[in-house]
């Protein structure tokens, strides 16, 4: 397996552009009924892209993976990829660690702690997400307005919050560090639980933020009195002893 930069994005276009096709990954997809307009969509979205370091992943000089990726100054960005169902070295398993390889390449070059991405698609969203929950095993999904995506280095890992931020029907729990419970799924929102010792508390995430040394994720907090109050969480992965 191996990663290539391409010194021209426009080597993966016709990948791109058979993707969009197939995959439907942006909402306009189904909303055009002109090809002509919905190409122009396509055309417009990888104009976009191209100013990104763009690589592909090959195997016997076969390409099966892209990735559009750029530098920012808090976290390295994948802004977009997909895998060449159609290749016969395709596997979800190699497309999995081709991202994990290519990230920690990038983290390790840019001296950066965590990448990030975002969930853009409307068109079969709860089965990309389910991939997800398979196949990245590095990656903690937030339910922000964005559906931010969190890599970080570690191989598997479980999670930690600890409180640095709250108001008056908060502050009580300032300093403290929390462990994730179960993510309940409902039909349009994402209900996290969060345990500070035996107590049982509910997240609802509003945003997240990224510094040079930790990621912050802003929102409310419940407990099961029916108390409710502001509260930023550092998000600390922890490994899996």
């Amino acid at each position: 397996m191996k990663i290539k930069h391409l010194k021209d994005p426009l080597e993966s276009w016709c990948y791109f552009y058979n993707y969009c096709i197939k995959s439907k990954p942006y909402s306009f997809s189904d909303s055009l009924f002109s090809p002509r307009l919905r190409n122009q969509k396509i055309k417009k979205i990888f104009n976009e892209l191209s100013g990104c370091l763009v690589y592909s992943v090959e195997e016997d000089n076969e390409a099966f993976a892209f990735f559009f990726m750029s530098v920012e100054k808090n976290f390295i960005h994948l802004r977009f990829a997909f895998g060449v169902s159609e290749s016969s070295k395709f596997s979800h398993k190699k497309f999995a660690q081709s991202a994990y390889d290519l990230i920690d390449f990038l983290c390790k070059k840019y001296n950066k702690k965590y990448t990030k991405g975002e969930i853009s698609r409307v068109y079969k969203v709860d089965a990309f997400k389910k991939w997800i929950e398979i196949f990245q095993k590095r990656v903690i999904l937030f339910d922000d307005k964005e559906k931010t995506i969190v890599w970080c280095k570690l191989n598997r890992m479980s999670v930690k919050f600890k409180v640095v931020g709250a108001n008056k029907a908060t502050e009580h729990l300032m300093g403290k560090e929390a462990h994730m419970g179960f993510i309940r799924k409902g039909p349009r929102s994402l209900v996290r639980e969060l345990y500070f010792g035996e107590k049982k508390y509910i997240l609802d995430e509003k945003s997240v933020d990224f510094f040079p040394e930790c990621v912050l994720v802003h929102g409310l907090l419940s407990d099961d009195k029916q108390n409710v109050g502001n509260i930023a969480l550092e998000f600390k992965p922890q490994k899996i002893k």
